[in-house]
């Protein structure tokens, strides 16, 4: 068996919190695309949203494969729904950088620690779809890639400045914590621990990110290394 007796419907539980962030995303990179100043950051955009769609799609399935009674957590709905509705503000208000650092780097890269740490368990148990799952990290990785460059560039133009972006944060990361946590019973029923997660997130943050960096910090987070180097214990 590849997943055990009783886990299917826990992992079907994670995959159904999956579907809503990339739901949104796909929601949001498509919004973002008229925002965009640049035409390779439209393109870009635009290719996002085609790919989140069918990341939900990817997900949809596995659901219906695991467990297709699975019930959608309404606490995890409340919260992706917040969050939701902080990123249209800062579509109507045109604020782009807003945008990008609540899906393309927080959102984006909550996923991606999620994505990767599943994985490990599912090659344990030799879970099939191995090309899919790796092709599905892969653009995780790039849609956070294209965020720290895309704000890096804001950043070089004096567009935007590490204080600003700071200041804009904590909401973003209280509801994505929230929406981690209100999974936790899931987590725990797979053996796995939701801190964990956030932590392994937290790590792959930006040092800029954090309000006790230095100006030396903000230095090592300069626009070159904002989107080539993703903070691996940086601010350890």
């Amino acid at each position: 068996m590849l997943i055990k007796s009783g886990e299917h419907a826990h992992l079907a539980q994670l995959l159904t919190f999956m579907v809503l962030g990339e739901q949104l995303a796909h929601d949001c990179a498509k919004a973002q695309v008229p925002l965009a100043s640049e035409r390779w950051m439209q393109t870009f955009l635009a290719s996002q949203a085609r790919q989140e769609g069918y990341h939900a799609i990817i997900f949809q399935g596995a659901i219906r494969w695991l467990a297709p009674k699975t019930a959608q957590s309404s606490t995890i709905s409340d919260h992706m729904n917040h969050y939701r509705h902080l990123i249209e503000k800062a579509m109507v208000r045109q604020d782009f950088a807003e945008t990008i650092l609540a899906e393309q780097i927080i959102l984006e890269g909550l996923g991606e620690a999620i994505l990767k740490k599943i994985e490990v368990g599912l090659v344990k148990r030799g879970a099939p779809f191995q090309k899919l799952r790796r092709m599905l990290i892969h653009q995780e990785e790039a849609h956070y890639q294209f965020g720290l460059r895309t704000l890096s560039k804001m950043i070089e133009k004096e567009d935007e400045s590490y204080d600003a972006l700071r200041h804009r944060t904590p909401e973003y990361l209280r509801l994505a914590k929230l929406l981690l946590f209100s999974a936790q019973d899931a987590f725990h029923s797979l053996d796995e621990d939701p801190q964990d997660y956030w932590d392994e997130f937290q790590h792959n943050l930006p040092t800029w990110f954090h309000p006790a960096s230095s100006q030396q910090d903000q230095a090592r987070s300069s626009p070159v290394a904002l989107y080539t180097y993703k903070g691996k214990n940086q601010e350890s």
